[in-house]
């Protein structure tokens, strides 16, 4: 699929929130609260959403997977296992991230071997309530420039 989204507002899902494959799109606003499984899940595309909240997503709030990349200004997670995660031979490049109440704040790793690790850029990150802050193997790499 292709195409532009305005708003998208999803609560109480039993499994993912949101899951895209294989597409091009664009999400102007997008609100996910209370996912049994992750909240977003994005595979196989190029992906913008521009401003994110999510809240209570069981897994990650932000799973990027299979060489997908993902483009954010605004994103807020509060009360995740993971609060964005980037794998196998993707990319997320973030403006701001606030992370709060989540066991993991970011990470990037390999999961699957035909893939080669993830990546992420955050300009601005605050992460509050974690166990673990960045969590990365070392096929990924992770880059903050600016942590408040």
């Amino acid at each position: 699929s292709t195409g532009t989204i305005n708003t998208v507002t999803i609560d109480r899902s039993s499994f993912d929130g949101l899951d895209i494959d294989i597409s091009d799109i664009t999400i102007n606003d997008l609100k996910i609260s209370n996912s049994k499984n992750d909240c977003l899940d994005l595979s196989y595309g190029n992906y913008k959403v521009l401003d994110i909240t999510l809240e209570n997503c069981d897994d990650k709030a932000i799973s990027v997977g299979e060489k997908s990349t993902l483009k954010s200004d605004n994103i807020i997670v509060i009360k995740s296992n993971y609060a964005l995660v980037s794998k196998d031979s993707s990319e997320v490049f973030v403006n701001n991230l606030i992370s709060q109440n989540n066991q993991y704040c970011v990470a990037a790793y390999k999961k699957k071997q035909e893939f080669d690790g993830g990546f992420i850029e955050i300009n601005s990150l605050k992460c509050k309530d974690y166990i673990n802050e960045i969590n990365s193997d070392r096929v990924s790499k992770i880059i903050i420039n600016n942590r408040n």
